[in-house]
Order: structure tokens, then sequence, then C-alpha cells
């Protein structure tokens, strides 16, 4: 069993601020015991690129290597969650024909979704696939699971994710390092969507907004897969620089006026936000640059969702991440430009209730059940059936 110790595993989560390594288990139905976790911050990435390799490589092995310490066991598996920039969602219709008219069997899926697997490009790597739906014989009716059914023919359409060699490899060396003889890849945005969600939420389509500190993902999920997944390079880092760029005042106190600001209010002109005894940054002049840079994020999401087959304006709207979602105001701003209602969510597991959490921890939900099921069980034991 690919495990830390005991029924331990180890997950490490990237992220376009800091490399974070956790290390526990699953306690009871829902329950979970992170019990080490360490983060590293560095410099992070941008279109799909790290700003500094080195730097990323040496935070994944620094907080791999503390999270071994702190557990006091050796590293035999990591499961690593790939961010979004990283990933490329293809969508498939595969179809299979049974050898007869029978019940249909978890075999039969497995060798569906293996059947449309073939990637010839080496420079990403197939790390997960996931149905969206299928269809029997010749019906035009959809389900999200049909094992047990009896049919001769079964369709599907199934999420394809690959991930970019060039993170892969630095991820994989990282792991190796602290003595990880097997390394799992994980695509984050799909994890959210399946880790966060129950299944009845996940019957029809709905839109995930993950907002980090210089990239952002938009997911369109349904069932157990995506419908689409793009990812851009604005965060909530941009709209420190923005405001630190404009008002000419020291990044730190940038960053303050971003979270203090609040974009429900309406602030007199005279109004103080933030201040260090040389700078001063007006609450009414934050708010106007703030609410700009998320007018355009929004411009940006409404572009990618409205390329969307499926994705009318009353499907449901979630926002996670730590770039946007401890903004007061900043879902109340999306929604008016992009006409849909925005949802803030996080997990809720204890000690895990925060969006900048969503990541991280669906990665270490979808880990758990990889590493007590075989991975072509992962839909059948625990998101098809809960």
């Amino acid at each position: 069993m690919c495990a830390l110790f005991n029924k331990d595993i180890v997950v490490m989560n990237v992220t376009s601020s800091a490399v974070t390594a956790m290390a526990g288990c699953k306690k009871g139905q829902s329950v979970y015991d992170v019990k080490f976790k360490v983060a590293k911050e560095y410099d992070g990435y941008a279109d799909g690129r790290f700003f500094d390799e080195e730097d990323a490589a040496e935070a994944m092995t620094d907080a791999l290597k503390e999270v071994a310490a702190l557990s006091g066991a050796s590293v035999r598996c990591v499961y690593v969650g790939v961010p979004g920039e990283f990933v490329t969602l293809v969508n498939r219709p595969v179809t299979v024909t049974l050898d007869r008219v029978r019940r249909v069997v978890g075999a039969d899926i497995d060798y569906l979704i293996a059947k449309g697997g073939d990637f010839d490009d080496d420079s990403y790597v197939l790390i997960g696939s996931s149905p969206i739906c299928y269809s029997v014989d010749t019906s035009d009716k959809y389900y999200f699971d049909v094992r047990g059914m009896n049919a001769g023919r079964v369709s599907a359409t199934v999420s394809y994710m690959l991930a970019e060699r060039a993170f892969t490899d630095v991820a994989r060396a990282a792991a190796e390092r602290v003595g990880a003889r097997e390394v799992r890849f994980i695509a984050a945005p799909w994890a959210e969507c399946v880790a966060m969600f129950e299944r009845e939420q996940r019957d029809a389509a709905y839109i995930l907004i993950d907002a980090g500190y210089l990239s952002t993902s938009v997911a369109v999920g349904r069932g157990e897969g995506l419908q689409d997944l793009k990812s851009f390079s604005i965060g909530g880092g941009h709209i420190a620089a923005d405001i630190y760029e404009v008002l000419e005042v020291p990044f730190d106190l940038a960053e303050k006026a971003k979270e203090l600001v609040d974009l429900n209010l309406s602030y007199s002109d005279d109004a103080v936000l933030v201040a260090d005894g040389e700078h001063i940054i007006y609450a009414a002049e934050a708010c106007a640059i703030v609410r700009a840079r998320l007018e355009y994020v929004a411009e940006i999401i409404e572009s990618i969702v409205g390329k969307a087959s499926d994705a009318p304006t009353y499907i449901p709207v979630y926002l996670t991440g730590e770039g946007f979602s401890s903004m007061r105001g900043a879902a109340t701003v999306l929604s008016e430009k992009l006409g849909r209602t925005v949802e803030i969510c996080a997990p809720r597991v204890p000690g895990f209730t925060h969006p900048s959490d969503s990541s991280a921890l669906s990665v270490f939900v979808v880990a758990e059940t990889m590493s007590a099921k075989s991975a072509g069980s992962l839909i059948k034991s625990r998101f098809q059936r809960r």
C-alpha cells in the first residue's frame, strides 16, 4: 500500500504562492486527520512556467523533507496536486461494444476510459481521467453511472487531464530526492470539484473559480468530470501590484490595503484606509483600483464560460482560493459584472475551512481515496456513491 506509515499518506500541493506538504489519513466517514503540514513560499509561476525552476524545486524538496522529519518515517509515495496552469483538459466521446447484452460491470468502464486515453505528445503526461456522463445502446438519456444496468453498448464523454511534463519532471525529482518510490499526480481543479461538492450538486453543470495569488483557474464541472478548464495568470497579488503602481506606495502597504478595502461601502474622499506614517492610502482610491481589476478578471472569466457548451447564466458559480475570497465585496463585484450569482465556498473539514485551503485539502481527500482503492475504482468507490 502506498503510504507514509500505516494508513498515512503524503500529499504535496503546489499553488502560485506556496508549496504545501501534508501527511495524515482518513479516520472515518468524511473525517480527515492532517497530522503534519508544512508550507514553503516560493517565486510562483505564470503562463504555465515557473519563474525560477530551481526555487520551485527547492521549495518542494524542503516541504517534503520537513514533513518526513516531523512524521519520523520515510516517504514512500507522494501525491502531487497539479495547478490549473499546468493542466490541459481533453474531452473525448468514447464507445465500447460489449460481447452481448448483459450487466455492465466495473471492468467495462475501466476499459472504456482506457480506450480513449492514448496521447502522442511527449510534452504532456496523462494524470487522470473521469467520465462526465454515460449513455447506453441507442438511448438519448444520460446517466452518471451505468454499472449494474443491462446494455450491449456503452458510450461516455470522458475528461482526460494531462499535466505538462515540465511540471511533473520537477515535482517527481523533488519527491525522489526525499526517497519516494512512487509519485502520483492529481489535477487540483478537478480534485476541488469532486471533493468539495456533493454528488447532487454535480448532477448539473456548475462553475468553480479558484483565484490564487498569481493565477486563476476556471472549471466548468458536471458529474465526475470537467466540461471545461482554463487558467490565466492573474490573481490577488496583481491587485496589490495595481495599488502599489498607481498610488506609488510600498508593496507591503498595498497588500494591507487590498485586505482592508470593503467594496460594499461607499467611502468619502478623505477616508483613510491605511497609512504607515509616510504614505497614505485613501479608501475611495483603493476601492476604485480594486474594483477595476476585479471587473477585468470578470471579463476574462465570462469569455471562458461563454464558450462552454453547457454554462447558462443560471448555473451556480463558486469562488474559492486565496486571491479574492477574503476581500469583502469581491464576490459581489464579480456577480455584477458576470451577471451570475457568485458564492464563496471552502472545505468543511476542521482546521481547513478557509477558501485558501480548498486546493490542498481537496487534493488530500482525493489522494486518500486513491491510496485506499485502485485508481480504476476511484469513481465507483467514493465520488459516485456518497
